[in-house]
């Protein structure tokens, strides 16, 4: 007897949910019941015309007709079953010659509203955008809403709307603000490659708590933010050149995130910047070539990352409560001087939890090892391995590790770190693809027949 098919519809649903779109529909041949099962599964998720329609034998514009005529089938047959649709999903490149083809996007999404759906995600490819129609504007239950590819001429009032995303589309400054502010449910804001303004003010949103911002061009000439609930900012310009644009986000005192990547930002403005964020607890700075210092005194800072900002030349940082600290560059200095160092740089190491270190063939291993020593003293030192390279570093850092010179620096008052590091151990080997650890004694003998993972070695100081 077939128990599987015993069990209530929703659970098989909720078990559909995790199936690839084919197999979740090829569950419709088992039986009458798992071809109800199957129409009345409240996911309809076409996520690319080319995926069901694969032969290239066929006409571009064959198979994309083919595609509509599948979808539209798909929603007739749900929307028979008179059930509320949970998420509607379509990818579907449109080709402006076939006629129709966007009243067929009007119809689906008109269906769709029709049946109170939750999650709406349309990502439409067309030489000309999409607008959407007017129905979007009275839907009630939606509270995703995901819009590719699309033009948005009008604003619009949805109170359910918890999260909006717009991904290449085209709206201008005064319909983004006035969505932000009358959707006043609105959680979540992301916007990628969108155009159609210079400058962006968000104010009068109310709960909005999250704004992600991507790939905008070098026409974005200012951002003002005033949302005092707003905890989490991001904005990755990711320009070949950077961004030289006034951010002014002095009315979101409740911050908590900043990440800011590929932005033109004089130490002058950037520290004007965080100075606003007493609350900011992570903070993560990427390609911002003019910055050449960062001074930073915070007691609520706990994540600090900095990646590849080449005209950076000093980090002051007072936090006592951070917790990870990430540095990212390249290249890496060839030569490294203790007392060049210590005349920059008194302070004396501290100690560390956790150190992972990661670096290429490239690299002088000494300089590095030599550095980053003599910033901390970690308890567990972790490094990857993931290719030859890696191999190599392991094999000569391992070596460094136990077989320390204690005469180095026998002259200066000031000794380096092999004069504090008692002992050293392999704590072990995690595997990346099943995460079992390894506790062996011959790792590093057994180093070349590993699979990928990573080190973790244990210093006593």
């Amino acid at each position: 007897m077939d128990r599987f098919s015993e069990l209530p519809d929703y659970i098989i649903h909720q078990i559909m949910s995790y199936l690839p779109k084919k197999e979740s529909a090829q569950t419709s041949i088992l039986s009458k019941r798992w071809e109800g099962l199957f129409a009345s599964y409240p996911i309809l998720d076409f996520p690319d015309s080319y995926t069901y329609l694969s032969n290239e034998k066929y006409s571009r514009k064959h198979r994309i007709n083919k595609f509509i005529e599948f979808v539209d089938a798909s929603l007739l047959r749900f929307c028979q079953q008179k059930l509320c649709m949970q998420k509607f999903r379509l990818s579907i490149d449109v080709l402006d010659d076939h006629e129709g083809s966007f009243a067929f996007l009007d119809k689906w999404i008109r269906l769709a509203i029709e049946k109170k759906v939750e999650e709406l995600d349309f990502d439409v490819q067309a030489y000309r955008m999409y607008t959407l129609p007017q129905e979007i504007f009275l839907a009630k239950s939606v509270t995703t809403l995901k819009l590719g590819g699309c033009k948005l001429e009008n604003p619009f009032i949805i109170h359910s709307l918890k999260s909006l995303t717009l991904k290449d589309a085209r709206i201008n400054e005064e319909v983004l603000q006035k969505i932000t502010s009358q959707c006043t449910s609105l959680e979540d804001l992301f916007l990628s490659d969108c155009c159609g303004f210079t400058n962006i003010c968000l104010y009068n949103a109310c709960k909005l708590k999250i704004i992600n911002m991507q790939k905008f061009s070098w026409k974005l000439r200012s951002i003002k933010i005033v949302v005092p609930s707003l905890q989490q900012f991001i904005f990755d310009s990711e320009s070949y050149r950077e961004l030289n644009i006034v951010i002014d986000m002095a009315g979101c005192p409740n911050l908590k995130l900043l990440k800011l990547s590929n932005v033109g930002f004089t130490e002058q403005k950037f520290h004007e910047l965080i100075s606003k964020f007493s609350l900011l607890e992570d903070l993560n700075v990427c390609r911002c070539d003019p910055l050449e210092q960062i001074k930073i005194s915070s007691h609520l800072l706990k994540k600090f990352s900095i990646g590849y900002c080449y005209g950076l030349k000093a980090i002051d940082i007072d936090t006592p409560n951070l917790l990870s600290f990430t540095y990212d560059t390249c290249p890496i200095p060839n030569s490294f001087s203790f007392d060049e160092f210590r005349k920059c740089s008194p302070s004396p190491p501290k100690e560390v939890g956790n150190l992972h270190l990661q670096t290429d063939f490239t690299s002088n291993y000494e300089a590095f090892l030599d550095g980053v020593l003599s910033i901390c003293y970690p308890r567990i030192l972790s490094v990857n391995n993931s290719c030859q390279a890696d191999c190599f570093f392991i094999e000569w850092l391992y070596e460094k590790l136990i077989n320390k010179d204690d005469n180095c620096c026998n002259i200066h008052d000031i000794k380096c770190w092999r004069h504090y590091l008692k002992n050293v151990k392999i704590e072990s080997f995690i595997p990346y693809k099943d995460k079992k650890p390894l506790h062996l004694d011959s790792l590093i003998d057994r180093l070349r027949e590993l699979p990928t993972g990573t080190f973790y070695f244990h210093l006593d100081w």
